[in-house]
Formats: C-alpha cells, sequence, structure tokens
C-alpha cells in the first residue's frame, strides 16, 4: 500500500507541475499522416525512415526508442512514425493559430517535396485511403508488437485503430486541478461534436465509404480500460488523484525504462515500477492511455480526424475560443447539467449512426453545433480569428462533413 501510495503522489504531483500561468491559451497541434505510394500501394517502413532523415536538419535530434530511428525534433516541432508508418508532427504549444498553422504548412510543403523525390505522398484523411488495415506492416518495434497482441484481445478494433486511423490532436493547458477538471469534462463532453465536425474517411477498408465518424465508432471498440471517456470523469472527487489512480491500476500493456520497451500484458504501472516514479515513467504510463482527453504535455483533446489545413486551422480555432475563454467554458458545463460518462459514449454511437441527423444529450446535434459555434465566434473578438471559423461555419449550416465537402470538389 505504502508503494501505491507514492506513486500516486508522484504522479499527481506531476499533474500538479504541468499547471500553467493564468493568461492566453496556448494551443498545440499533433496531425497524422498517411504515406504511400503515388499509386497509393503502402510503404516500407525503411522507406519513410529514409524520408525524415532526408528532412532532418542539422542540429535536430534524432527520436530514437530500442535502437530505432522514429523521426527528429526540431525546435519549434517533433516528427516520429506512428505504428503503421503514419507520419506525426507535433508542434509545440503556440499563443497564435496562424502561426501554429503555418508551422504546420510549412513542413507539410517540405513533406511532400521530400515525398515526391522518392515517388511517395501524403494524405490528410482519417482512414487508410486504399488499404485494408489487415494489409497493412506494424512498424517492427516492440511496443507497437505488444500492442498489437494485446488489442486483438480486448476489442474488435484494434488492428484497425493502430494500422488505418490517423487523427488531428490540440493540446491545451490548464491552470490549475479545478481548471484542469472543468476542461477534461467539457472536452469530453464536446468528442461527439468534434468527431462529427472533423469526420474525414473517405475511404473504409479499401472502398468508397458513406457512413458518420469511422474513427470514432473504431475508438468504441478498441479497449475499454484506455479509450472513451476517463473513469471518474463526473464523479464530484474526479481531480489530479483520481486520475493518476486510474492510471496506474489498469494494465499498462507496455513498459517503458531505460528506452527500451516490453509487453507486460495486463500487469499493471504499480506491479512494474518501484515506489518512486521519475519523470520518464511517468510520461510513458500516460502515453498509454488513450482517453477521448488525456494528459500528454497539457490536455490532448483526440476527437478529432486527420483534415486538410483549412479545417485544422477551423477546428484549433473553435477549440481555442471555447476554452481559452472561462465563460464560454462555462457555459457549456452548464449547458450539459447532469451529463455521465454512458451519455457521452451514447452520444458518440448517435453521431456515428445518424450523423447531422442525431440527437445528442437529448437535443438535435444540428442545434446544438449552431449553439457551439455561436460560444466561439461571440469570445473571439478578432475578425481575423473569427473569420478562420468559416469553415466548420460552413458545414455546420449546409450540414455536411469534411468527408462530404471534400467530395464535391474532387
Amino acid at each position: 500500500m505504502a508503494k501505491a501510495e507514492e506513486q500516486k503522489k508522484d504522479l499527481a504531483a506531476y499533474l500538479q507541475a504541468g499547471c500553467k500561468p493564468e493568461g492566453k491559451l496556448a494551443v498545440g497541434l499533433a496531425v497524422e499522416h498517411f504515406i504511400t505510394h503515388a499509386g497509393g500501394e503502402p510503404v516500407t517502413f525503411t522507406q519513410v525512415q529514409n524520408v525524415m532523415r532526408q528532412m532532418q536538419a542539422a542540429g535536430d535530434m534524432p527520436i530514437l526508442q530500442d535502437g530505432q530511428y522514429l523521426g527528429f525534433a526540431t525546435k519549434q516541432y517533433g516528427v516520429t512514425l506512428e505504428s503503421a508508418c503514419q507520419m506525426e508532427i507535433r508542434i509545440a504549444p503556440q499563443l497564435d493559430m496562424i502561426h501554429l498553422v503555418d508551422i504546420y504548412n510549412a513542413f507539410y510543403l517540405q513533406l511532400s517535396m521530400t515525398l515526391a523525390t522518392h515517388g511517395l505522398r501524403a494524405w490528410t484523411v482519417s482512414y487508410h485511403p486504399t488499404r485494408r488495415a489487415e494489409e497493412l506492416p506494424l512498424v517492427p518495434t516492440p511496443r507497437n508488437e505488444a500492442m498489437d497482441r494485446y488489442f486483438r484481445q480486448t476489442g474488435a478494433c484494434g488492428v484497425q485503430m493502430m494500422r488505418a486511423t490517423a487523427s488531428t490532436q490540440l493540446i491545451i493547458d490548464y491552470y490549475s486541478e479545478r481548471d484542469f477538471v472543468q476542461k477534461m469534462r467539457a472536452a469530453c463532453l464536446l468528442t461527439p461534436f468534434f468527431g462529427l465536425l472533423s469526420d474525414n474517411a473517405p475511404i473504409y477498408q479499401g472502398n468508397r465509404n458513406n457512413a458518420c465518424s469511422v474513427r470514432t465508432r473504431i475508438w468504441q471498440d478498441v479497449d475499454t480500460d484506455r479509450c472513451g471517456v476517463p473513469p471518474r470523469l463526473m464523479d464530484p472527487d474526479f481531480g489530479f488523484d483520481a486520475y493518476a489512480d486510474t492510471v496506474l491500476t489498469r494494465p499498462l500493456v507496455v513498459s517503458c525504462k531505460g528506452g527500451h520497451c516490453k509487453g507486460v500484458g495486463r500487469k499493471t504501472a504499480q506491479e512494474i515500477y518501484g515506489a518512486r516514479l521519475d519523470r520518464c515513467e511517468i510520461e510513458h504510463i500516460l502515453s498509454m492511455f488513450f482517453f477521448d482527453a488525456r494528459v500528454n504535455g497539457g490536455i490532448e483533446i483526440r476527437g478529432a480526424d486527420c483534415m486538410p489545413p483549412k479545417f485544422i486551422l477551423a477546428y484549433a480555432q473553435l477549440v481555442r475560443s471555447i476554452f481559452g475563454s472561462q465563460a464560454a467554458l462555462q457555459n457549456v458545463l452548464r449547458h450539459y447539467p447532469g451529463v455521465t460518462t454512458v451519455d457521452i459514449a451514447n452520444a458518440k454511437l448517435a453521431v456515428c449512426k445518424d450523423g447531422f441527423n442525431a440527437w445528442v444529450y437529448g437535443k438535435p446535434i444540428g442545434g446544438e453545433l449552431a449553439w457551439l459555434l455561436m460560444q466561439a465566434r461571440s469570445r473571439t473578438p478578432s475578425q481575423e480569428e473569427r473569420a478562420l471559423l468559416d469553415p466548420i461555419s460552413r458545414l455546420i449550416a449546409q450540414k455536411k462533413s469534411v468527408r462530404e465537402e471534400e467530395a464535391d470538389y474532387e
């Protein structure tokens, strides 16, 4: 018991230390991209490694895991390979949304030009554009192989999630434990809306797709221990201790010590690690949980699909406007009183089934999206920043997903 309490104390202290000074909200961005040959054929691990090495500049730091080269870090962002050669860029939090996307656009231009020299291309969609998940090989690391084995036992969609999905993630600051709780709750409450607004899987398992929010549906059937809504989220005592207790007492799947990963199955972090947890151990433990909102360099909001840049910018501005205003944040929480974790799960399923015709939290989703957009616009004083919301405003007005709007221009 003493060991468990020490571990929880260390992890809760880490979460407390993550509180930022209150001020203008900074937003970080992570986007995953599929890489294929120009004709859509899957790439190999070695081919994508060569692309990243070519992109890495003098002074950039290589990223290694178990001796494998998996990417590099610059002063502004890191580039890494995900489990089936999805290439992710993770941009450090920025105060200016236009500057954030300028960084992303510069990266994407460099990526596209480098890929072209190898006869390859990148895709900004949320499901693999040409292949079934089962046809895509994993990047051969102990972490990926252990997770793949484990998820085959915990749900029906682990293979699809690891190999064939790509997301847009936003990372926001929290200023106190109370602010952490409010933002975690609001992020999870709004996840069904984010999943619908970003819906961008024109192809699913190699065929044209007309179903709504495919990626959202897939994540509902991967592993209930580490996906979906964090346990106890709506309990009165939810906070740093409760979140620490969750990630320490559920199966860890993979341990990481000294830069080496190993599959540990259903053993927990409490069983594997010593009484005192160092920073690297804590950050690995946190990285092994994939809740709709989780701690990963801030509060990471994970509900959106990979999208083209104009939609990424609109989505980032929407989140910035809502979560950067205490009044808007409180309005969201007051607007949905008494919502439970089960209600949130049901809302995601409703969106997957009925899209813009869904009823969410007892209300038609179209009206709720219009209300959310109004909250964002009214908390965005700059005309230039309000204009960034236009692509999302158009989707809501036309009741179209990103997938459907992009198809109009093919």
